[in-house]
């Protein structure tokens, strides 16, 4: 796989000036909100983190009328349920709603499908298990804006329907009560990014006018947003910068039983916790409950009214991540070994195999997509007797559209333009492989499969120093659409090396520059590394800030080495 090296112009000085001037942070920092299209206003705001980004929920269409019917169910105590989806976001989505209902009188449950014998979102049979709950409101959350013939269903079945969705919506919405997705046609609300937490969020700040100020929401909700939002790898700028840093910092102090039971059963500290960790630590355990069981679990977590309650919960939980950590290394070795035997040629890769486990798939479709820099779509068999994929992709290329160039081979199918799901019949899985590939021929290019790092800009030895290192942390919460700042450093000398890990996989650096010493790691680079004392390298690097045994210490986090 090649890596293309490409580092950033530096921009103008005058422009670094009015951002330094603006905000009071270090020069290297005003470059890097510059090379990212910052003015002096719009950084001070994003420095600041201004509260004036959360926008009112009521520009989204329809939010009037969901707010008037969940209302209307409050007052003549009518049951409602709260519909999530199976993974972190559907699941803190549904809790934070629930919480929402509940303080406000109304009678609610909740109702997560088992991913294995219902799938992915509302389905009548679903509905029918709801009708005899005695619901009269369904309430979606992460998932519903597909659900057409459903929405119907339970129309006739007595059940209003209020769809709260953030995913691509199709040219037919449900004929819901309402339908609140900001990405839906005629649609005003100025950002489009929000997680199906961030969409439930908004539902409650609509519920909650009057009760609570808008920044007294987020403080509510922070932390389940922000969960959520990382969780769903949704851009951490805009309005979700606001959520995710409300609940960054509100994390340090929770007093949500489930949050802080999933912490200790983690090993993370309240006040070391970041986006990177919710993330690749705490994301994991609650995808984990929906994976491999269902994710209700994972619900009565955020909603325990005890911490032993929460405790005994997330060690499950904990438990259930080994499991399917255990069982997605099965899947890739399976895989890997498929694409060694059958070639990999295609520019899609499809492989299936009717044992995998349909919980895990889409993972090890991540993995391979990374690995091999194309579009990855693996399928396995479910009870129901037809085949289920999840699919991901590379940027540049939306393999959503490629599932609707497909869709006469598929039986459903839903997502976006990097992540997808899909159902097909088990005879289909050949006809679909050479139809998505006939499509990618016209729309996948070579330059989709050259791995890319850019540098915000180069880094000189004077830069690495604790001062910038924490000037860095401003910017903060680092995610998608706000990433860590990453360096170019050139012709540094090392000073010593050493692999580590259990399998010696790993660098630990010593290194040189302009006659400054600085430690560095190299995650991955220790199985085929050559290098060597008194070499001369260049890194694309990011610089933290290491915390050992109360030391702390400026160190290299290298991501490429030439």
């Amino acid at each position: 796989m090649t890596t293309k090296w490409i580092v950033s112009d530096v921009p103008a000085v005058e422009k670094i000036d009015e951002i330094t001037n603006a905000t009071g942070v270090n020069r290297i920092v005003s470059a890097i909100l510059a090379v990212r299209g910052f003015d002096a206003q719009s950084a001070k705001a994003y420095i600041d983190r201004d509260m004036s980004g959360i926008y009112d929920p009521f520009l989204i269409k329809d939010m009037d009328k969901a707010v008037e019917r969940i209302n209307k169910a409050i007052s003549s105590k009518e049951k409602m349920t709260v519909f999530g989806d199976y993974d972190a976001d559907g699941v803190t989505s549904c809790a934070l709603l629930v919480s929402c209902i509940e303080e406000l009188g109304g009678i609610v449950d909740y109702y997560i499908p088992d991913r294995e014998t219902e799938g992915y979102g509302v389905s009548r049979a679903s509905v029918d298990i709801i009708k005899e709950r005695n619901t009269s409101l369904i309430i979606t959350v992460d998932c519903g804006i597909t659900a057409v013939e459903e929405c119907e269903y339970a129309r006739g079945l007595g059940i209003d329907m209020i769809i709260t969705d953030h995913h691509e919506c199709s040219s037919t919405v449900p004929d819901a009560v309402a339908v609140i997705d900001s990405k839906q046609e005629n649609c005003t609300y100025p950002y489009k990014y929000l997680a199906g937490v961030g969409v439930a969020l908004k539902v409650a700040q609509a519920l909650l006018k009057g009760k609570y100020t808008d920044s007294q929401v987020l403080e509510k909700y922070s932390e389940l947003a922000m969960i959520g939002s990382v969780a769903d790898i949704v851009p951490l700028c805009d309005e979700n910068r606001i959520i995710c840093s409300a609940g960054l910092e509100k994390i340090k102090h929770t007093t949500n039983f489930g949050i802080k039971a999933l912490l200790d059963v983690s090993g993370i500290e309240n006040d070391s916790i970041t986006a990177t960790k919710i993330g690749f630590i705490l994301a994991p355990k609650i995808n984990a409950v929906g994976r491999l069981e269902n994710a209700s679990r994972a619900i009565a977590l955020f909603l325990a009214k005890s911490y032993d309650e929460a405790f005994a919960i997330a060690s499950e939980m904990n438990e259930y991540n080994i499991k399917r950590q255990k069982i997605e290394a099965e899947i890739l070795e399976e895989a890997e070994h498929m694409l060694k035997k059958e070639g990999n040629n295609d520019d899609v890769i499809v492989l299936c195999n009717k044992d995998w486990h349909h919980g895990v798939v889409g993972i090890v479709s991540s993995r391979l997509s990374k690995k091999y820099m194309k579009p990855c779509i693996l399928i396995s068999s479910s009870p129901d007797g037809l085949y289920k994929g999840s699919g991901r992709s590379v940027n540049g290329f939306s393999i959503y559209d490629a599932l609707e160039y497909c869709k006469s081979e598929l039986v459903s199918f839903g997502g976006h333009e990097l992540a997808v799901g899909l159902t097909l019949e088990k005879d289909k899985t050949d006809a679909f492989r050479k139809k998505i590939n006939e499509y990618a021929e016209k729309n996948f290019s070579e330059e989709m499969s050259v791995s890319t790092i850019v540098a915000d800009c180069e880094m000189r030895g004077r830069h690495i120093n604790m001062a910038v290192a924490e000037e860095l942390q401003l910017m903060q919460p680092f995610g998608t659409g706000n990433s860590q700042p990453v360096f170019f450093i050139n012709n540094m000398t090392v000073q010593r090396v050493m692999k580590i890990g259990s399998e010696k996989q790993h660098l630990k650096l010593q290194l040189l520059k302009d006659g400054i010493s600085v430690g560095a790691v190299a995650f991955g680079f220790g199985t085929d590394s050559r290098i060597a004392f008194n070499d001369v390298i260049s890194v694309m690097a990011c610089l933290d800030i290491n915390e050992y045994r109360g030391t702390r210490s400026v160190q290299l986090r290298i991501i490429d080495i030439k």
